[in-house]
């Protein structure tokens, strides 16, 4: 059981983009980059904090800079989000108040009709300050 669990800690640590996890306006950011280890199609997306989960509106999610965001309500099972290998995501969650310098455990789970079908990933760290506004 060791190793399988050391497998998934491995898995984690190269999806989540280190130091991504940051403070924005009224929310949260962080990104996590896809390893060519699972390439699909998402039909659901869902983002908990400290295991509260945060509702569908309150979730954008991007491949990256300059592309359109989508909302968590906007990925479904019709309208799925593609993640190919190397891509990278983008995440902000709104209405999300933790105090500041406090770890907290963010969970990304995303769902397929691929098996497994739930994957999902946590982040527990300290949320970076909010930037500056330029």
């Amino acid at each position: 059981m060791g190793a399988l669990l050391a497998v998934a800690e491995t898995v984690e640590e190269g999806v989540y983009e280190p130091g991504s996890l940051r403070r924005i306006p009224g929310g949260l950011a962080l990104a996590l980059d896809n390893p060519p280890l699972r390439v699909g199609a998402f039909g659901g997306v869902r983002v908990l904090v400290e295991g509260v989960p945060v509702t569908p509106d309150r979730l954008r999610l991007r491949h990256g800079e300059g592309t359109p965001w989508r909302t968590g309500v906007e990925v479904t099972p019709e309208s799925p989000f593609p993640w190919g290998p190397g891509e990278r995501t983008e995440f902000e969650v709104t209405a999300v108040d933790v105090p500041a310098g406090t770890r907290i455990c963010v969970r990304i789970e995303l769902r397929s009709r691929a098996i497994p079908p739930l994957v999902w990933c946590e982040i527990r760290e300290v949320p970076a300050p909010e930037e500056p506004a330029r």
